[in-house]
């Protein structure tokens, strides 16, 4: 999404402004810096601070931990959340996902990027024994993820560099990619197949294989279709048996979120 300059909510009301001021950073393809949001808004630098401060103590926008630059906050995540988990896809969206935890037995979700994390927009649990429970709205990080892996994955190439140089990438198990190198190495693999797996990655004992769901013009991964499943059911050995019904949802996805 283009970002809008503020001079089109000029002569709006100031909660409008302030909407005007979240949707530009939304749209941006990496958190924005302070010097960044000025030359997009057009505001005075002391213009923007004040409504920087405001947005942030309304728990709307928050500063990454360098301090310079400025993503959505949780409240402002949990209205996109709410948006998108309410409007008139939805219903679909989670019959699609009924059907392939029948066909394939092992719990999938839905989930889409926000900053540096991915975001559960819906889930359905399968009925087998040794399944790990996450719940609708639950975030893990990007690069500790299948599906976040595949976002960055999929992104043009500058952006990608972008996001990258703003993670920290934490070590959650023995398998994660903690290191720009091996993400990249990795993030080549999954950009050359078209799907990614997380190999005990984020949990020790947990398989996940995600293939991505494009926009309408098939180039922009908008959101991904992931399997979860214990390691001792799915793995590298086995997961690709799964590919062929989880690109068949993915594409049946792609038509609800258009």
């Amino acid at each position: 999404m283009k970002p809008t300059t503020m001079d089109d909510a000029a002569e709006s009301s100031p909660a409008l402004k302030a909407f005007s001021l979240l949707e530009i950073v939304a749209g941006m393809d990496h958190p924005p810096t302070l010097a960044e949001l000025t030359e997009a808004t057009g505001l005075p630098k002391p213009t923007l601070h004040r409504w920087l401060a405001m947005l942030e103590g309304a728990d709307l926008l928050r500063r990454m931990p360098d301090g310079r630059r400025y993503e959505l906050a949780a409240r402002a995540t949990a209205l996109a959340f709410a948006i998108l988990s309410n409007n008139s896809g939805s219903t679909q969206r989670h019959q699609i996902l009924e059907r392939v935890v029948g066909r394939l037995g092992e719990s999938c979700n839905l989930t889409v990027l926000e900053g540096s994390e991915v975001m559960y927009l819906d889930r359905v649990e399968a009925a087998a024994p040794l399944r790990v429970a996450f719940q609708k709205g639950s975030r893990v990080p990007a690069h500790a993820s299948a599906s976040g892996k595949l976002f960055l994955a999929m992104m043009p190439p500058a952006k990608r560099d972008r996001l990258i140089g703003t993670l920290t990438l934490e070590r959650h198990t023995a398998n994660t990619l903690a290191d720009a190198e091996s993400l990249r190495t990795e993030l080549g693999r999954i950009r050359r197949d078209g799907y990614a797996f997380d190999d005990e990655e984020f949990l020790s004992g947990l398989f996940c294989v995600a293939v991505p769901i494009f926009d309408r013009s098939g180039r922009d991964c908008i959101a991904a279709l992931a399997l979860q499943a214990p390691v001792v059911r799915v793995s590298r050995a086995n997961a690709a048996e799964r590919l062929p019904t989880l690109r068949e949802a993915a594409e049946a996805l792609a038509v609800t979120l258009r």
